[in-house]
């Protein structure tokens, strides 16, 4: 009986420390993660004022001196897009330089020429230029356009197949003989059609405009819904000195229950390994938008300009946050947002970078008819 009672005092004991201790640790995280007054005053200033970013059909605030640096990750089924704001005469010098560069290329005789067809658009919006690709047969081309739209140049890509050269004419045959069709063996007619319907839907805009219509932003851009939605893959990046902030729409793989959180095992052995340490992780449902997130911290050392050395011992944030990757689809695409200070000095401590996320994200929603 007497070494019953005392067991029983030695369990309540143990279990008595273990509260305490895991008390004090959470106390002691709570410290870290929240602002101090004089902290405060500096994120409050950065907030101050903030724009909306429409990214895809996504938007988020952000401070309004932020601005996106990436305007050539933007991919729509097999066309690549990019954006730059340049007044009428600056666009149409562009063009009239891309025509003498590609007049001026060299090639063999039998790829000859290189600039194989100019095709105006309607409106004066711009050109199609059908160009050979360097270092390959001019059965294999790359169509250019150069549109202009609301003061935006954009220049889409994209690559096509065509054998309808006589010259050709044994290599399409064994290409048919592998079960491909008569329109695969000439991409540009379909291409082009393609192209053009995606030209026509194309709007020019500011970042922080936010289209009413259905469709989806793309930096400096905007392209209206028609049909079926094809893939899109499209990318916004700011970085800021201190950090780097990327967010990412893309709706090319369909959700699965292969989710940010699922993959903890993995996740938790890598940051043991690089000897790092899990700030905050957890389900979120901004605006209703089903997402995750995992905030990491850890040590790096940086390379000095000025000293010619590298510094060791320096902050390392990696804050990463998905929505919708178990309810993606071509409708819904999935979003990453990422923010990071890889080989960059901040002077932001672990509070100030958690508020600076947490006031992003928390702002996130879908926009005016996304859907």
């Amino acid at each position: 009986m007497r070494l019953t009672r005392h067991l029983y005092w030695i369990i309540i004991t143990l279990f008595l420390i273990i509260m305490l201790v895991g008390l004090i640790l959470f106390t002691e995280k709570q410290a870290h993660t929240q602002l101090t007054n004089k902290e405060k005053v500096v994120i409050d200033a950065l907030f101050e004022q903030t724009k909306p970013q429409c990214v895809g059909r996504y938007i988020i605030d952000v401070p309004i001196n932020w601005e996106n640096s990436s305007h050539d990750s933007v991919f729509i089924d097999d066309f690549r897009i990019n954006s730059q704001f340049i007044y009428p005469p600056a666009f149409r010098q562009r063009i009239e330089l891309r025509e003498t560069e590609l007049r001026e290329w060299k090639s063999s005789a039998e790829n000859a020429p290189v600039l194989k067809e100019i095709i105006q658009l309607p409106e004066g919006k711009g050109v199609i230029f059908d160009r050979n690709q360097p270092g390959s047969d001019d059965a294999y081309r790359t169509l250019e356009a150069h549109v202009y739209v609301n003061h935006v140049a954009f220049v889409i890509t994209t690559n096509i197949r065509d054998f309808s050269d006589n010259k050709y004419e044994k290599k399409k045959l064994a290409f048919l003989a592998r079960g491909f069709t008569e329109v695969q063996s000439n991409e540009k007619p379909t291409k082009i059609t393609t192209m053009q319907s995606l030209i026509s839907r194309l709007q020019g805009r500011l970042d922080h405009e936010i289209p009413m219509e259905k469709g989806v932003c793309i930096p400096n851009g905007f392209i209206l819904d028609e049909g079926e939605i094809p893939k899109q893959n499209i990318s916004f990046v700011y970085d800021m000195g201190q950090f780097i902030f990327s967010i990412e729409s893309d709706n090319r793989f369909v959700g699965s229950s292969d989710t940010l959180l699922s993959r903890s095992t993995e996740i938790n052995a890598a940051i043991r390994q690089q000897n790092r340490e899990t700030i905050k992780k957890g389900n979120l449902s901004p605006s209703d938008i089903p997402s995750q997130e995992w905030l990491v911290k850890g040590r790096q050392e940086v390379y000095s300009k000025s000293k010619n050395k590298r510094i060791p011992d320096l902050p390392y944030y990696f804050f990463t946050f998905n929505a919708n990757e178990a309810t993606g689809s071509l409708t819904i695409p999935k979003l990453y947002i990422i923010m990071n200070n890889r080989n960059k000095f901040t002077s932001y401590s672990d509070a100030q970078m958690v508020e600076i996320w947490d006031r992003i994200i928390s702002s996130l929603r879908y926009k005016q008819n996304a859907f």
